[in-house]
């Protein structure tokens, strides 16, 4: 329970902070100044979900808890969760299941792709989104999942960032 709210809690704060990154760039349509915005708020999502995957871990070893795979990628798949309902919702959206309008909602909701959103369509209608945009969309949902489950085995094993970053 207490690795959920790490996850929820990391999640909360990353949305905040890319939140007042996004807006803070938004005056700005430059292309490059998107992708740089891009890049930094899902590094900062990462590392948020990164830094949930090695306190839980830390936890668990003192505890001397192992959890196997399935569990550490289930605590992966919690912090991809919130993205992928909101995909879900968006690919409605698109489909005319529940109004257009809400792509406007997703980018709010999932503010570390608000720029990326942007990149693809800058209008508030899910519909005028392309294919290729709903795809990427999915594809980075996962990057929470990644990050946590990532610095969770790092951790479990004994492997330091720094050791696997410089090696000579």
């Amino acid at each position: 329970m207490k690795s959920v709210l790490k996850i929820f809690g990391s999640l909360i704060l990353a949305e905040i902070l890319t939140l007042f990154i996004n807006l803070t760039l938004s005056f700005s349509g430059h292309l490059l100044l998107r992708m740089v915005c891009t890049v930094c708020t899902c590094s900062i999502l990462a590392g948020l979900c990164g830094q949930a995957g090695y306190s839980t871990a830390e936890a668990h070893r003192k505890q001397h808890l192992s959890l196997k795979k399935l569990q550490i990628s289930g605590l992966g798949f919690i912090s991809s969760l919130p993205f992928l309902i909101c995909w879900i919702l968006l690919l409605s959206a698109r489909q005319n299941i529940i109004s257009a309008e809400f792509y406007r909602s997703y980018k709010l909701l999932c503010a570390p792709f608000l720029n990326l959103c942007n990149m693809f369509s800058t209008d508030v209608s899910a519909l005028t989104l392309p294919v290729s945009g709903l795809i990427t969309l999915l594809i980075v949902s996962f990057l929470p999942m990644l990050a946590f489950c990532t610095a969770y085995y790092m951790t479990v094993h004994g492997k330091l960032a720094e050791q696997v970053m410089y090696r000579s």
